[in-house]
């Protein structure tokens, strides 16, 4: 007998165990982020009172995201991931969500179709190790980069709005307070057209979101260029999910040495609104949020 209950704040040391097994690169505090974010939204399956599934889920107003689905290996082919998945929809509907999107591993596009998810687009994987610091591009003195201060979230979540599709204020304020000093916005005229956040991760950064208005691309550079030498530290790595069809993103990541490592499919389920515009997105928060 398989049940489902809410996560508990006693099982985020169980959650975050689970990704670290499954080499996802989040860190503890990456889980408890997503607690903290939705409480009600966030799963753990149970048999014989025994943990054996979790999956998260966000809700962003009229869109939500579900992420971080996981089962034992050897609970698995139970339908385990489809029973967690389901209560993470039923979830999102209840609080008023009528567009729901994931990011998906290939293996797992059958389970999420046989919900009712369709496919969007590819979703991208780029690595690099940082062994120096790069060179800055100059693109004149109109443009601006500096470290972002707490006073420009509202400014920031409103302009990413345009391209996420929803306001997420709420988690750019959460990352932000975490790693500000990663944390950077570009601007034109006293205009924001851009903003890069990036975090430490189990031996690694992650850059994003990382997002520009796409008639700036070249403040996309500025900012991942400031952002790389602010991590500072040598041989590490920098990993980014990108968006297939930012097309001007990916010549980007060929020109600094990125390389091209995997990718998953972001998928779509009820109303297609909510869109945004992907091509503005150069990097995303994060597979389980967007």
């Amino acid at each position: 007998m398989v049940t489902i209950r809410l996560w508990k704040q006693t099982d985020i040391d169980y959650v975050a165990e689970s990704v670290e097994q499954a080499r996802w690169g989040y860190t503890r505090r990456d889980i408890e982020r997503c607690w903290q974010y939705e409480p009600n939204g966030c799963f753990i399956a149970e048999i014989n009172h025994k943990p054996v599934g979790h999956v998260f889920s966000i809700n962003y107003g009229k869109m939500g995201w579900i992420g971080l689905l996981i089962v034992k290996e050897e609970h698995r082919n139970r339908g385990i991931g489809t029973l967690l998945t389901q209560k993470a929809i039923e979830q999102l509907q209840k609080v008023g969500v009528e567009t729901i999107r994931l990011e998906a591993a290939e293996k797992a596009v059958p389970l999420y179709k046989r919900l009712g998810f369709i496919e969007e687009f590819d979703s991208l994987r780029f690595t690099k190790p940082l062994k120096q610091k790069e060179s800055p591009r100059l693109h004149g003195q109109k443009m601006i980069v500096d470290r972002m201060k707490e006073r420009d979230l509202v400014t920031i979540a409103e302009f990413d709005s345009k391209y996420f599709g929803v306001n997420r204020l709420r988690v750019l304020q959460s990352l932000y307070k975490d790693n500000p000093q990663n944390c950077f916005v570009a601007r034109e005229r006293q205009q924001i057209i851009g903003y890069i956040m990036s975090r430490k991760i189990p031996d690694a950064y992650r850059i994003g979101p990382w997002v520009c208005a796409k008639e700036k691309p070249e403040a996309a550079s500025d900012l991942l260029i400031t952002c790389l030498n602010a991590i500072g530290e040598k041989e590490t790595e920098v990993r980014i999910g990108m968006p297939a069809p930012n097309t001007h993103g990916m010549e980007l990541m060929e020109k600094l040495g990125f390389q091209l490592v995997g990718k998953s499919i972001r998928m779509v389920w009820g109303k297609h609104k909510h869109k945004g515009d992907v091509l503005g997105i150069y990097g995303i928060a994060g597979p389980e949020k967007g």
